[in-house]
């Protein structure tokens, strides 16, 4: 029979093969292997070449593989990698939920097999995982050979870099490899799918944060697998700056979680909090302040923190509050109330205040 994937894996892996064998007793007879699953991804390979992928999409799981098999007189060899990109987060009947393969056939010829009851054999994970290829200590363990050029599916990378030097945030540009996941000085820095695009034909993400934490001066263990095609040769490491800070809050809003407590205790003495009104909160990079307000209107601004613009209701002190709260801070806090702003400029209407604020 055909396991479910994540009751097979337990978490412990994206990974889990699919085996089984057959009897051909003529060869190079025309074959097609078509294969039914409910994701996310699926690898075929056949005597232990390799036939073809395929994936669902993130609002229909299910799929259909379907190649020509090279097949040859004797016994032939099937395996099939269902891969799992991250486990259901949300819905109803989280509990029904099923993954991996439905249904498997082969048509021989004018005969179809259907190889779903067959007797099956299974593996969860990968070699590379079980011998922990990401950490430092386990590396050793493989033969790797020198880089020149990879079109082979399912390939360890690893190189050795440098930190950036600062305080700013770092992060790992993958936009020339496939799909895959990261690994940096044995921490996983998650899984990337450069290759799965959005409606518009791009990436929906290049990008994976490495916390500094995670880093050396020098001497720092990145690896890779990559389970399509890529080109290790063009990933780059780059640092973000934070340039600006932005915050759009309605008078409708929650306050800040702080705020929540009934009372406070002060100097011994419990004192009630009256600082339960929703706020904007802007916050700069660590040894950066606050060094111009943008924009600031109390009212009705439109737009987000993109693009913006004052609406038919605008507080005509909006700037010069916001500046006295945050100018040359590296944090600040803004009520959005029409006390704070010394009056109402429109009364019953629901307010925001809408803040952009450059941080030097």
């Amino acid at each position: 029979m055909l396991l479910e994937h994540m009751n097979t894996t337990k978490d412990s892996s994206d990974y889990l093969w699919y085996t089984f064998r057959f009897h051909q007793n003529s060869s190079n007879a025309h074959s097609v292997l078509t294969v039914n699953s409910l994701g996310h991804n699926l690898h075929a390979f056949v005597n232990g070449e390799f036939i073809g992928s395929a994936h669902g999409s993130h609002d229909n799981k299910s799929f259909t593989l379907q190649r020509s098999l090279p097949l040859k007189r004797g016994t032939n060899y099937v395996s099939l990698l269902s891969v799992m990109t991250g486990l259901p987060d949300g819905g109803a009947y989280l509990e029904r939920r099923v993954a991996g393969l439905r249904r498997v056939t082969i048509q021989r010829q004018h005969e179809l097999h259907d190889f779903t009851t067959y007797l099956w054999g299974y593996k969860v994970g990968l070699s590379g995982e079980n011998i922990q290829l990401h950490r430092n200590d386990a590396s050793v363990k493989a033969y790797w050979s020198r880089y020149a050029s990879s079109s082979q599916p399912l390939t360890w990378y690893k190189t050795i870099f440098d930190a950036p030097v600062g305080n700013d945030p770092v992060a790992l540009n993958l936009a020339s490899m496939g799909k895959g996941e990261a690994w940096v000085n044995g921490q996983s820095i998650g899984r990337y799918w450069v290759s799965f695009l959005d409606s518009d034909g791009n990436p929906y993400q290049t990008w994976n944060h490495i916390p500094r934490s995670f880093l050396k001066p020098s001497g720092n263990l990145l690896v890779l697998l990559e389970e399509e095609k890529g080109n290790p040769l063009g990933i780059s490491i780059g640092t973000m700056s934070t340039t600006k800070v932005c915050g759009h809050v309605s008078s409708s809003y929650p306050p800040p979680v702080i705020s929540w407590q009934g009372e406070n205790q002060i100097n011994g003495n419990r004192k009630r909090n009256h600082g339960r009104r929703p706020r904007v909160q802007l916050r700069c990079p660590r040894g950066r302040k606050i060094s111009s307000v943008l924009f600031s209107s109390f009212g009705t601004p439109s737009g987000d923190c993109e693009t913006y613009a004052t609406g038919s209701c605008h507080a005509s002190n909006s700037r010069a509050i916001v500046e006295k709260a945050c100018l040359g801070k590296e944090r600040c806090s803004i009520p959005v109330s029409s006390k704070n702003f010394h009056g109402d400029p429109c009364p019953g209407i629901a307010k925001s205040l809408l803040v952009d604020a450059k941080c030097g």
